[in-house]
């Protein structure tokens, strides 16, 4: 009795984590990708912006086994998963937990960026939000800027090796 109840707790596991990836995980995602300089800092730019993007037009297969439209593509302006660049990209929305939002080029995913932890930011994310509505927690586009600066000075550096002591 005993291996019949795992039995069915390791089915029933594994059927969730199938539809969880469906929900999130779409190669098409990939070919929408755009690097941006930055976000969008208000609802008003962000609608612009999704005009120009115009995702709702793109037929995805990625929600199909769920016979929904509610994980149709959405336009999303975010990091990515180091914290170096930001970039625009049609994907299927997704309840982000207390994190910056970030699309994984190589999961091909929205999700949480658990390096950018911004609850505690002023002002601070919430700990549940819509990540299409990333733009909101402008502190997480403050981390792209830090680190592109930071990579600038280490560019310098390796050009200027004796002056970077000087600093």
């Amino acid at each position: 009795m005993e291996g019949l109840v795992w039995r069915i707790l390791l089915l029933s596991t594994m059927t969730v984590f199938k539809k969880v990836s469906a929900i999130t995980f779409c190669e098409q995602s990939a070919m929408t990708v755009r690097y941006v300089e930055e976000c969008p800092t208000d609802f008003r730019s962000w609608e612009i912006a999704a005009k120009k993007m115009n995702c709702e037009s793109i037929e995805e297969r990625c929600s199909d086994s769920f016979n929904t439209r509610r994980h149709q593509f959405q336009y999303h302006c975010v990091i990515n998963a180091w914290r170096n660049v930001t970039l625009e990209v049609c994907a299927p929305n997704r309840t982000i937990f207390g994190y910056c939002t970030e699309y994984s080029i190589n999961g091909k995913v929205i999700q949480e960026n658990y390096g950018a932890y911004c609850s505690t930011d002023d002002p601070p994310c919430p700990p549940l939000y819509n990540s299409a509505e990333a733009y909101k927690y402008q502190t997480c586009y403050g981390l792209v800027k830090r680190n592109r600066k930071l990579t600038n000075y280490t560019v310098r550096d390796s050009y200027y090796p004796n002056m970077a002591a000087e600093r």
